[in-house]
């Protein structure tokens, strides 16, 4: 290469946001000025919800997409409730109703799992391996199957002598 030669360098182009707060806050003050929700929010909340959804703490989940759907149904009962004037992040508000219903079903998930364990073990058989993990109030039940497998190996032996 000769030293008349300019090496050209490529131009890096700015990613383009997927969402912004200022084009969210305009669609939000469009849909209370209807006093209905506009497809282009409904739009902006299932695309924020989804990037939400892949968060790594939540992206492996079987049930990720009624996750979801719960969300999108919290986030319709409650747009109304942001109030442009006393804050410019919807962002943040939304961001906040998604992880608050994530917990929520993520929580309800965990009863039906413990409901599910409890008959399992009343059957006699072994419960799902985070059993032990998920104590209730007063750790009864963890405290009773715990108890129950460590007393497993003092079953005494019959005599089998004839």
């Amino acid at each position: 290469m000769s030293k008349k030669e300019k090496v050209i360098k490529p131009v890096k182009v700015p990613k383009k946001k997927y969402l912004t707060n200022k084009e969210l806050l305009k669609e939000i003050e469009k849909s209370h000025a209807l006093d209905k929700m506009t497809p282009d929010l409904a739009k902006m909340l299932m695309l924020l919800c989804n990037r939400y959804a892949q968060r790594p703490q939540y992206a492996n989940y079987s049930y990720n997409e009624d996750m979801r759907g719960f969300a999108l149904l919290t986030a319709c009962k409650v747009w109304k409730s942001f109030d442009p004037s006393r804050s410019s992040n919807p962002f943040a508000y939304f961001t906040t109703v998604f992880t608050h219903s994530f917990y929520q079903f993520l929580n309800s998930e965990k009863k039906q799992r413990n409901i599910k364990d409890e008959l399992i073990m009343s059957n006699g058989d072994n419960p799902s391996f985070n059993y032990l993990d998920s104590e209730n109030d007063d750790g009864s039940d963890a405290a009773y199957y715990q108890n129950y497998h460590n007393n497993l190996g003092n079953i005494p032996e019959e005599n089998t002598e004839t």
